[in-house]
């Protein structure tokens, strides 16, 4: 099913073979889709020969599993044909005639409706085409909108049409879309705009402006810092240009930073073969985001030195006030001594007052004397004094590394006249006119910033006591502390940003996006709140009530109650002996080398082909496997291009090419998503559901660290030692790694758990997301449940969930439980909200920012907000349910627990991979080659899960045809996610065919005992 057209390729040649290639079922498939049913049954019946019925039972099948019809020869479909006429025409004697075009339309028009489908015709070309339009107003990106006109065939009940005509529309929408904008930015844009775009594009010496400004921060250092300001500023008049255009040009979020990431691929070369147009929405956008994203570096910045002052004050305070403590201890026993002089009957009254002082500078010298007497004549100073001068202590490094970024910094107030707003503006007002904060009258510090407590630290007095200024150093780091406080809450924020902008502000109008949202599958936008609410607390008071009668009856045997202490605790459930099975089994295996297991799966899955070079229109040029394969062993191996070249028979420049071409997040992402998909179609996938009813899949973060420092990359002792990392957060379903991204080593995991598994592209779709502690936070289990999927983390510690225990009634009702619950659920909260709950859903189910972000903001802002306290009174409702279900079902807490250790396996293969080229270590210079780095690791991993998994589905046709159980039930403890007999290291050879991986060969020496 290649299309060899010219037209836009929308789909990769194996997706379009998913689509509009004739099924290939298994025994299980046949079993499934070729069992008709009676009124199935009775329209392949009344078709004319025998021929015809068998054709008219095939297309029948073919239709259930893909909605499209067929012309197939009887050669290639003998294995189906025989199975129909075993089933529903035994005996009967077939001729394979040719089926003639009536009957084979008058075939397909029956079958359409008797599954109430409506055939493709042109009638539809106009409807669809508003479709489209929409669907690409949202994202332009070609696999989006077809998937989105699946969704919509499906729902409308249509028979898809070709893969030309689904080609020809996108390509028209996509056309029509640039023209639009095209035609937008040519009214709108004056001729200073477009110099000023052009500038980005002139070469000086060695880099154009914009090469310079894709340059990314190495650390939050001095010198760092003031080239990330210099860009900002650079990028300022572009970025209020974009910011005042964008909204006119009617372009989603999703579009925008689509489109600002081909201005960061796209050379500067390419991007002036482009029409001018093109270049000038790309670098408009691009402007608009690495703007804002040089915004929040300044943040970050600010943030980190602000929080490395802090330490270094606490501790040199605490060294400090020990140091005094220790003095005082030493002096005491001498001061005793001296003052025991005086009581001392031995030393007579008349002993002249010279000899007495003799005496005492026998016990203590004079010096120490005198400075042990002015210690002890004066109050020792307090520990918030000692902070403050230690404060002064790092007064110069908090102007060269803290003022520079307030300097430039526009925050904004959630309420007028903030007063912490009004000082940062009187301090740059000061210092804009090189004057320093103590040579102002106090009368112009905004009074609300200087607490009673503090007044005696943060002001100058005179010999009166009367305060006469500020304390310069002092109160400009108190300013910017409490600033760095206030925008952590949300009282402040900055409208120029990706992730500290208002919370209000990132929230949608469900007015305006009433049409999209009403075609998205999300459950708690489609059903009333009271109906939802009811039947939430109806469970929670049956999981109470079950509970309390079995842990009462003792029935809960996985549990142990004190009646005493009122403590819970879990049994530690008995570990599964399944390491012995898995190295039996894969020590069995011949070795073989990592190209050649990487050369197999792409000839079974072909995602080689999802990596297209990112090249201006019309530009073609093929991929050379060989070269792809070797590139991304090397950055997925920690080797880099220069050392594979070393290593490997092809030569740096052309890895280096190939890189540069064909290595995006985005292609990464679509080949790995044809591995995860190609899994999925495995036999032996099933297997790995330990739930029939329920797909599992689980989230957790790896410590990784990084060859050269970046923003994201941090500190941490524990994982990296004296070097930084960042944390590769992954979704794993059933072994398969289906999303993976790089998050900060700071960040906490908890804010992704939504978004690692809305975004995933895959056809694998987890019902259930499990996570351990770091998962959890107040937002999860409401979110996941308004998205209609469940989110059942693994609990450790029972004593401190059983403090997340909230009842929907009177709590008096539970009085004379073992376990009580701690409080009651708000509910007229939840319902009085409803409107604003449903714009945060709104909100993430169009990605129109961060999901990440968003949950950040609504898990960690302290201001009230009414908003803010109802999603978490609906998150107390939603985990109090689960967490009694987990108390009470001890296969509930296998699952989670066998599901978390998946990918705890799944981690030891990806660190081996890390690994091979030294140390445990992403490569690359800045966060997208650290990020595709980790997404072609990400590859080799799913290559490797795919071969196993092919080797154990081979196993499970055969013992199945046997109905060898004992086997089957081995198979499915099998661990895909092991590598003892792949060569990952040596020589690697990418030229020529390499050692040819026979499945069948291997299964024939293959027991799995």
């Amino acid at each position: 099913m290649t299309s060899k057209n010219k037209l836009l390729t929308i789909l990769s040649d194996a997706e379009q073979f998913a689509l509009y290639g004739l099924p290939d079922f298994d025994d299980g498939q046949r079993l499934q889709y070729l069992s008709l049913s009676e009124a199935e049954l009775a329209l392949a019946s009344s078709r004319p020969g025998l021929h015809a019925q068998v054709y008219c039972t095939l297309q029948i099948g073919y239709f259930k599993a893909k909605h499209a019809f067929f012309r197939f020869a009887w050669d290639d479909i003998q294995d189906d044909s025989s199975f129909v006429l075993s089933r529903y025409f035994n005996g009967s004697t077939f001729e394979p005639h040719t089926i003639t075009k009536h009957e084979y339309f008058t075939q397909r028009a029956l079958i359409a409706e008797l599954f109430a489908y409506q055939l493709w015709s042109v009638d539809f070309l106009q409807q669809l085409q508003q479709q489209v339009d929409q669907i690409v107003r949202r994202d332009v990106t070609p696999g989006f909108i077809v998937v989105e006109l699946i969704a919509y065939f499906n729902e409308h009940k249509i028979v898809r049409p070709g893969y030309t005509t689904l080609q020809t529309l996108i390509s028209e929408a996509l056309s029509a879309e640039r023209q639009r904008l095209g035609n937008l930015l040519a009214g709108v844009l004056d001729e200073a705009a477009k110099n000023a775009l052009a500038q980005l594009l002139v070469r000086d010496d060695t880099l154009s402006e914009l090469a310079a400004l894709k340059q990314d921060a190495k650390d939050f250092g001095w010198r760092q810092m003031a080239r990330e300001r210099e860009k900002r500023a650079k990028l300022e008049l572009l970025y209020r240009i974009a910011k005042a255009l964008l909204p006119k040009l009617a372009i989603s979020q999703q579009n925008l930073h689509y489109y600002a990431d081909l201005a960061i691929f796209y050379t500067v070369y390419d991007l002036r073969r482009l029409k001018s147009e093109q270049t000038h929405l790309y670098l408009l956008c691009y402007a608009w985001q690495r703007y804002r994203q040089l915004t929040d570096n300044l943040v970050d910045a600010s943030g980190y030195h602000m929080k490395q002052f802090e330490d270094e004050s606490k501790v040199r305070t605490n060294k400090h006030f020990v140091a005094e403590q220790v003095r005082r201890q030493q002096e005491t026993p001498q001061v005793g001594r001296l003052l025991l002089l005086f009581v001392d009957e031995r030393v007579p009254d008349a002993m002249p007052f010279g000899d007495v002082r003799q005496r005492a500078f026998k016990i203590m010298t004079q010096d120490a004397l005198e400075t042990a007497s002015q210690r002890l004549s004066v109050k020792p100073e307090s520990m918030l004094a000692l902070r403050w001068q230690a404060v002064d202590g790092l007064a110069e490094r908090i102007k060269r590394h803290l003022r520079p970024l307030y300097g430039v910094l526009d925050f904004c107030g959630v309420t007028p006249d903030n007063p912490w707003l009004a000082a940062l503006a009187w301090v740059k007002g000061v210092f804009a006119k090189q004057q320093r904060l103590s040579q102002r009258p106090l009368a112009e510090c905004p009074e609300p910033t200087l607490p009673k407590r503090l007044r005696p630290y943060l002001l100058t007095f005179d010999a009166d006591g009367k305060p006469t200024g500020v304390h310069a150093d002092r109160y400009e780091f108190w300013l910017y502390r409490q600033l760095q406080k206030r925008l952590k809450s949300g009282e402040i924020y900055l409208d120029d940003s990706l992730q500290h902008r208002c919370f209000t502000d990132e929230l949608v109008s469900l007015e305006e996006k009433a049409d999209v949202l009403s075609q998205m599958d999300i459950p708690w936008l489609r059903q009333p709140i009271d109906a939802q609410l009811d039947a939430l607390t109806a469970e929670l008071h049956e999981q109470w009530q079950a509970f309390n009668r079995e842990l009462s009856l003792g029935k809960l045997k996985h549990l142990d109650y004190n009646s005493e202490t009122k403590k819970l605790s879990l049994h530690r459930q008995k570990a599964d002996n399944d390491d012995a099975h898995e190295g039996a089994f894969y020590g069995q295996l011949s070795f073989c080398d990592v190209a050649d297991v990487f050369r197999f799966v792409n000839e079974q899955c072909q995602f080689l082909s999802a990596l297209t070079p990112l090249q201006p229109r019309y530009a073609k040029q093929i991929a050379d496997p060989d070269s792809l394969m070797a590139v991304i062993i090397a950055q997925a191996m920690n080797y880099g291009n220069l050392v594979m070249a070393g290593t490997s028979d092809i030569s740096y420049h052309v890895l280096e090419a190939t890189y540069q071409q064909y290595l995006r997040q985005a292609s990464l992402q679509a080949a790995n998503d044809q591995i995860s998909n190609a899994i999925a179609d495995l036999s032996v996938f099933p297997y790995y559901t330990f739930d029939l009813d329920v797909l599992y899949g689980s989230v957790d973060g790896q410590k990784l660290g990084v060859e050269r420092p970046t923003i994201k990359a941090r500190h941490s002792r524990k994982y990296f030692g004296r070097g930084k990392g960042v944390v590769a957060y992954t979704l794993l379903c059933n072994h398969v790694p289906l999303q993976g991204w790089l998050i900060g080593a700071h960040e906490f995991e908890a804010h992704h758990v939504f978004d690692i598994w809305y975004r995933n592209t895959s056809d694998i779709v987890p019902a259930v997301i499990t996570g351990d502690m770091h998962s959890v936070n107040k937002a999860n289990f409401a979110i996941l449940y308004c998205f209609g999927r469940r989110f059942e983390p693994r609990f450790t510690d029972l004593d401190e969930r059983l403090k997340d225990l909230y009842c929907a009634d009177d709590p008096a009702l539970y009085e004379n439980c073992l376990v009580r619950p701690v409080g009651q659920i708000d509910r007229q909260a939840i319902i009085d909200e409803k409107a604003n709950i449903d714009r945060i859903i709104a909100t993430l189910g169009l990605k129109d920012m961060t999901q990440g972000t968003l949950i950040r903001k609504l898990c960690t802002y302290t201001q009230p907000n009414p908003t803010r306290r109802a999603f978490f009174e609906l998150d107390k409702l939603i985990r109090s349910v689960y967490t009694l279900r987990y108390l009470r079902d001890p296969q509930l807490q296998r699952n989670v627990h066998r599901s978390q250790n998946r990918i705890e396996s799944y981690h030891q293969l990806r660190s081996a991979i890390a690994q091979v080229g030294g140390k445990k270590e992403l490569t690359g210079r800045t966060d997208i080659e650290i990020e595709i780095s980790n997404q072609c690791a990400r590859l080799i991993a799913n290559a490797i899960i795919y071969y196993n998994s092919a080797i154990l589905s081979r196993l499970v046709v055969k013992y199945e045809a046997t109905g060898n159980t004992k086997a089957l039930a081995l198979i499915k403890k099998m661990s895909p996610a092991a590598w003892r007999h792949i060569h990952l290291n040596g020589h690697y050879k990418f030229r020529g065919d390499g050692q040819v991986i026979d499945l069948d060969a291997i299964i024939a020496g293959l027991e799995v005992r």
